[in-house]
């Protein structure tokens, strides 16, 4: 019997860091089941693009100069209402998350994530399901929109684990909540405990509690 065809996803990246364009696109390369079908550096030029070239999802930019990721995101939706938008942020802030929700977005992934993550949204993104990791992590990013982060120098995803390890997950269950690999979770965590200065998960939940965690 045949092997079922590979169905292709389309996609169309708009960003304005040319670097992280054509980073996605080249990362994108070895996904067989991912053609990226076109580029857009300037947010003015997507509608263009997306009529030109019918994506099935468009992987965009949050913040980009003249239209912004949110108005652009209303825009498209309201001229192509079954366009499948998935967010690339480097913002972690639950208030965003939510704004484009609202908006109509189908998913939102942090640009610190893996490869692998960016993939898995694509596909439950392109396939009409809904790809918003964290929200189920609501309660593990206590410090994201404070000076937290930017005091000890932590990246989203380091805050995330730093949540989810206070919520008493092990870094197999961490890395399941993430959908990364467990070793890219040791990774976090041991960046994590070289910036706090701390050694153990208790020592980690002390300093959390002293810093108005």
């Amino acid at each position: 019997m045949a092997e079922p065809a590979l169905t292709i996803i389309r996609a169309l990246i708009v960003d304005d860091h040319r670097l992280f364009n054509d980073g996605l696109k080249s990362m994108l390369a070895n996904e067989p089941s991912i053609d990226v079908v076109g580029q857009v550096y300037q947010s003015k030029d997507t509608p263009n693009a997306v009529a030109r070239l019918t994506p099935d999802i468009l992987l965009m930019d949050f913040n980009m100069p003249g239209i912004n990721g949110l108005d652009l995101t209303r825009q498209l939706l309201r001229d192509w209402p079954r366009l499948n938008v998935l967010i690339l942020s480097m913002y972690a802030e639950q208030r965003h998350i939510d704004e484009f929700k609202k908006a109509g977005v189908k998913g939102y992934v942090l640009k610190t994530a893996d490869v692998d993550e960016v993939v898995k949204a694509i596909r439950v993104t392109a396939d009409g399901g809904m790809y918003f990791g964290l929200l189920n992590t609501r309660t593990a990013d206590p410090h994201a929109d404070d000076g937290f982060m930017r005091k000890f120098r932590l990246t989203p995803r380091e805050v995330e684990v730093i949540g989810l390890i206070r919520q008493g997950l092990t870094n197999p269950q961490i890395a399941d909540r993430m959908n990364v690999s467990f070793y890219t979770i040791e990774t976090h965590r041991r960046n994590v405990y070289l910036k706090l200065d701390v050694n153990s998960t208790a020592d980690l939940i002390r300093f959390m509690e002293e810093n108005g965690g």
